[in-house]
């Protein structure tokens, strides 16, 4: 289980824009999810979940270009999607608390293209990417999410 630690990493990095630069979920309780996204698979497979201070970057990547941002109109959230600026073809999601800028969860999908749209609605983030990829996010298990590839 993750400790303050791991979570103070997460959050630390989550401010200084860093991520790890593989296909991943960064949680803010503190673990990462590493996992594989064959180009038009619809889920992801081969999860390894992992607290975040047993992540050894072989490349970690920085910086974050928003495209679109979010708010909630009800519940604590808000959603932001854009670029991941070490590579123009992989697009990000992230939710946050809209009034702690605490991260709830950062995802990173590598050949996706920038995502330029983002919503809430009920307990999903719902996205859209530059080359019309789709992705819908149960709030609660990122992990759980869905892709539909033009």
């Amino acid at each position: 289980m993750p400790g303050s630690e791991d979570r103070q990493l997460i959050q630390q990095q989550w401010q200084d824009e860093r991520y790890p630069r593989e296909n991943s979920i960064s949680l803010g309780a503190g673990f990462y999810c590493l996992f594989e996204l064959p180009h038009e698979h619809p889920q992801l497979i081969n999860k390894r979940w992992m607290p975040a201070s047993d992540y050894s970057a072989g490349q970690g990547c920085e910086g974050l270009a928003a495209l679109a941002q979010c708010v909630a109109s009800s519940g604590p959230w808000q959603a932001r999607a854009g670029e991941c600026s070490a590579h123009g073809a992989d697009g990000f999601l992230a939710l946050q608390e809209k009034d702690a800028d605490a991260l709830i969860w950062l995802i990173a999908l590598r050949d996706t293209n920038p995502f330029n749209r983002v919503e809430i609605e009920d307990q999903y983030v719902l996205a859209e990417s530059t080359s019309g990829v789709r992705v819908r996010i149960p709030i609660q298990r990122p992990d759980q999410l869905t892709l539909t590839w033009p």
